[in-house]
């Protein structure tokens, strides 16, 4: 039996770019998530942050099935941006608080 593999459906350039932005947004929060706990703990933040981070990767995985969803939504992309930038200013403000 000379079975065709299905052919794959071609993906959009909004798909693509949205699953780019998110490529770009989950490592950089992770970062930042990773930095602002070692900013508020110390090295134990470190680990919590890791861990944090690890477990937001495991959420999103389960939640879509895939990193990388071919239905991926801008929605979606939208709330990771702006957990991301909510990290970030508390990095920032952390950061600049007198220790």
């Amino acid at each position: 039996m000379n079975q065709q593999a299905p052919t794959p459906v071609p993906t959009t350039a909004q798909q693509d770019a949205l699953a780019a932005t998110l490529a770009a947004l989950m490592p950089l929060g992770g970062g930042v998530l990773v930095a602002l706990f070692y900013a508020w703990m110390g090295a134990f933040g470190v680990v919590l942050g890791l861990g944090l981070a690890a477990g937001w990767a495991f959420w999103w995985r389960n939640k879509h099935q895939s990193f990388f969803p071919k239905d991926l939504r801008g929605g979606s992309v939208i709330g990771v941006g702006a957990l991301v930038a909510l990290v970030t200013i508390l990095l920032f403000i952390a950061a600049a608080s007198p220790s």
